[in-house]
Formats: structure tokens, sequence, C-alpha cells
């Protein structure tokens, strides 16, 4: 099962879909993109936005729907909305699942609560994770959020690899538990991916 966190427009989960025919759970906090999801041929979507706790948030709204948010402080351009907030584990019992195969999370610096504080025997329930760390974006670039991220998660099991360059906008983590990799596959995982796709990028 896949669950992508920050849905948008769901075009991470409509590849994936295609190419794997795999379940696919959305998840998207702005309520006109969720509605139009609704009719998109997709599993599950969630209207809300992920995090850490059930409850209710306030959505900053961005002229850049991708870009609307509950952790950012900043004013909204277009003002905010009211909306659910659910955690992995409601996830886990609306879809009716016990595990997750790949969990995406592009959810505009909400990230950094959501891994700090969700249950670790919830993020057990993870094979894979990848994430869009928002450190590169001036409201969460200070106090080491990536890194206190990075140390949760690898306390937990996993093993990290950032594939892009000269920002976190794009971390994989993998679940030991799922994945034994010995030291010398961990650390071709870890530093490897970027060589080699600047190597592919170069070509």
């Amino acid at each position: 099962m896949i669950v992508d966190a920050g849905a948008h427009r769901g075009e991470f989960s409509a590849i994936l879909k295609k190419e794997l025919g795999c379940r696919c759970v959305l998840i998207e906090a702005n309520p006109d993109l969720a509605g139009a999801l609704e009719d998109s041929g997709f599993d599950l979507v969630i209207s809300a936005a992920l995090a850490a706790r059930d409850g209710r948030a306030n959505l900053q709204l961005r002229d850049n729907l991708e870009s609307s948010s509950i952790a950012s402080q900043e004013a909204a351009a277009l003002g905010t909305v009211e909306v659910e907030t659910v955690s992995l584990e409601t996830i886990l019992k609306r879809a009716g699942s016990d595990c997750i195969d790949l969990l995406k999370l592009d959810v505009e610096g909400a990230e950094f609560e959501l891994i700090e504080n969700t249950p670790a025997d919830c993020w057990r329930k993870v094979r894979q994770i990848t994430v869009e760390f928002h450190d590169f974006e001036p409201e969460w670039s200070g106090d080491n959020l990536f890194q206190k991220a990075r140390s949760t998660l690898v306390d937990l099991g996993f093993v990290p690899a950032v594939m892009s360059f000269r920002t976190h906008g794009d971390v994989l983590f993998l679940n030991r538990t799922n994945y034994p990799l010995g030291r010398l596959q961990s650390f071709y995982f870890k530093h490897g991916a970027r060589i080699f796709a600047r190597a592919f990028l170069n070509c």
C-alpha cells in the first residue's frame, strides 16, 4: 500500500498505480484539491492533513496550491481554512491495513513535527519513506530540523539516502527490518545514490 501525504493532484500516485498496480491512499489537506481527487480512480482519498495527532488545524492557503501548509506561521496569501488532521495510525485503520509499503511525505514543513512526535510503533509499520524536507525554506532552515528528523528515524532503524543535490528535498529512508542491509550495503545506499544520479545526469 502506498500512502501519498500531500498528494496535490495525485501525480505521484498516478504513476505508481499505472506502473505497479499498487493500492494508493491519498491524503490532501486542501479541500478543493481533495475534492478533485475523489473522481480520479484512487483507492482511498482522505481530505485532511497528515499530522502526529488527530484533531483540527488551520491550513495556510497560498497562490501556489502545493505550498499550502498547516505548519507555516507566515501570513497566508489566500487566508486560512480549518481542516482535519489525521495520524498515521488513523490512516492505517481507515485503509484497513497493518503496514505501509511506501509513505510519501510532501507536507510543507509539517514533516518535522510529524516525524518527531509520531509513536515509534507506528513508524515500525512503514517499510519505506520518501520525504521532501523543507529546510531549504527560510521558515524551517534553523534549529537543525533536518538533522533531528533524520536522527529520529535512524534511531528507529531506518537507513537514509539523500537523493537530491544541495538540499534535502528528496530523501529516502529504508526500514532495516524489511530491507536488512550489511555495513557495506548501507554505505553504498547512503552515499552512492547521489553519485550514481550525478553520473547519470552527466551522461
